[in-house]
């Protein structure tokens, strides 16, 4: 996966570290990153990046395959159990990098 590497400044946080994680309505994820940059992530989207391989092949993730039951911050990522049972772990630099803003996607 080509992504960006941002490097922190010194004496600066680390920019693939969120100050908060938090829901973004009813069907999405938000992260407020260390360099004030805001990610949003909804819920199907999130389970079809999901890193163990299976998910990204779904034919039909369906609103319970990619409803959270759980979700905490560990100290090597987010982690997401699904209410199906699946669970996942996205990695701060990974879920950094999966970010579809126009900043992120050189858009607009």
């Amino acid at each position: 996966m080509d992504r960006k590497v941002r490097l922190p400044l010194l004496g600066q946080p680390d920019p693939d570290v969120p100050k908060d994680v938090h829901f973004v309505g009813r069907y999405a994820l938000g992260v407020d990153w260390a360099d004030q940059h805001g990610s949003i992530y909804p819920f199907e989207r999130l389970r079809r990046d999901c890193g163990c391989g299976g998910c990204a092949t779904l034919e039909d993730v369906t609103r319970d395959m990619a409803w959270p039951a759980e979700v905490a911050r560990v100290d090597r990522g987010v982690r997401v159990r699904w209410s199906d049972g699946h669970e996942s772990l996205y990695a701060y630099p990974d879920l950094r990098a999966l970010c579809r803003c126009a900043a992120c996607t050189g858009g607009h």
